[in-house]
């Protein structure tokens, strides 16, 4: 029986605020908009392209908005794949012990693979990863990508890995389980399954999928 664990990237795997807002606010001010604020920043974690271009540009159409971004996001994935962000202390032992048991996958928001690959590159955990998704570059809520990805490699069983209410709704849409990341961006959401440190998701992993 083929098993998973699918994580989300920011607030899960790692954290890179003070990148992305410097970044956004770079390409802001060129365009003669922002400035956005780093609580925004925060705050849109977990959104997908339409929700951030709504959030930091409400006043600007679609197209704009989405010129924008593109380019602030290019600018963000330079500075990421030279500088790296910040890693969870303890990621690679807790990859390491789950990638012996379970295939391990990333389910993001964002817009394209290339913020996913920085992440990989920069923090050189490429080879712990079998595959990996942006939601909003196949336009595909994140829910419906992690269904897409369990259907694509005929996982059976997984766990989605997350920090926020839209990861677990995510999860719910897919029906698996649903493991919530508290050091991250969300709110504390009461889930069945919980952790305050990476260190502990191997623990919580083996007791939903190692049966």
């Amino acid at each position: 029986m083929r098993k998973a664990v699918i994580f989300d990237l920011d607030g899960t795997l790692w954290e890179v605020v003070d990148s992305t807002y410097t970044s956004v606010n770079e390409v802001a001010e060129k365009y003669n908009c922002g400035p956005i604020s780093k609580e925004m920043v925060c705050s849109n974690y977990g959104n997908n392209k339409v929700e951030t271009a709504q959030l930091y540009f409400p006043e600007l159409p679609q197209e704009e908005a989405f010129k924008i971004l593109d380019e602030a996001d290019e600018l963000n994935n330079k500075k990421l794949l030279v500088n790296g962000g910040y890693i969870y202390p303890g990621l690679e032992d807790v990859l390491f012990k789950l990638n012996e048991k379970y295939d391990l996958y990333i389910v993001s928001n964002t817009a394209t693979k290339k913020y996913i690959e920085a992440f990989l590159i920069s923090s050189k955990l490429f080879k712990y990863f079998k595959d990996y998704v942006a939601a909003s570059e196949i336009i595909l809520s994140k829910g419906n990508a992690v269904i897409k990805l369990m259907d694509d490699y005929y996982i059976e069983e997984a766990v989605y890995v997350g920090d926020t209410q839209k990861d677990c709704n995510a999860a719910t849409t897919a029906h698996i389980p649903f493991v919530q990341c508290l050091y991250g961006f969300g709110k504390d959401l009461g889930c069945e399954y919980k952790i305050n440190d990476i260190s502990e998701l191997c623990n919580v992993v083996d007791s939903i999928l190692d049966k």
